[in-house]
């Protein structure tokens, strides 16, 4: 094979992995965070880049603390530490904010706000553990799963508004729609990757 042949499916089998195994289709991790971006374009880019952001941020620090409890018998304490990390994370952001850029803390911290308690980011702390070894795996599945969490809030910020017209049935229109479009789109994706979504 070419440079420019592995290069391509190289490419390809990023953007297969960020669409196919983000928690929105996979898990339905991060929905309701999901919607909230894609209705409004003019904070969609925030709300994404603050998302991946704590998904990479979260999944570096949860390798840090693996490195601590890497004996078999300090394993049950790491679930209980998924919430210290992030709210840490959270604290030390909005801190980082407020020191160096305190014109813009009052604009940057909903975004921050949004971004650190949701599904999405718990998800790839929980999943990072569960699967991941090295600093490079924790690091890269913290960086496609923000990655993941953008594809799929694009995704329906380009349809939001017909899901929400008076052109859909009154029983559909909203929520009921939305999520039988991320059904659809993740049946769609995981049928051209070859497997099922786990929550179907």
């Amino acid at each position: 094979m070419n440079d420019a042949g592995f290069f391509q499916g190289f490419i390809l089998s990023v953007l297969t992995s960020v669409i196919s195994e983000n928690f929105v289709f996979a898990r339905a991790f991060g929905i309701t965070p999901m919607i909230a971006a894609a209705k409004n374009n003019r904070t969609l880019p925030g709300v994404c880049l603050g998302v991946s952001y704590f998904t990479l941020t979260a999944s570096a620090a949860m390798w840090a603390v693996s490195q601590l409890f890497s004996a078999e018998g300090g394993r049950q304490f790491l679930v209980a530490l998924y919430a210290f990390i992030v709210g840490g994370i959270y604290l030390m952001t909005l801190l980082c904010i407020f020191l160096f850029a305190r014109s813009k803390f009052s604009k940057i911290k909903k975004y921050v706000h949004i971004s650190a308690f949701n599904s999405a980011v718990m998800g790839t702390i929980f999943l990072s553990a569960s699967g991941c070894s090295s600093l490079g795996e924790y690091l890269l599945f913290g960086l496609t799963a923000g990655a993941g969490f953008t594809a799929a809030s694009y995704m329906l910020s380009g349809v939001y508004q017909k899901l929400y017209s008076k052109d859909v049935p009154r029983a559909f229109r909203g929520f009921p729609a939305v999520m039988i479009f991320s059904g659809i789109m993740a049946m769609a994706v995981f049928g051209i990757a070859g497997h099922a979504p786990s929550f179907i």
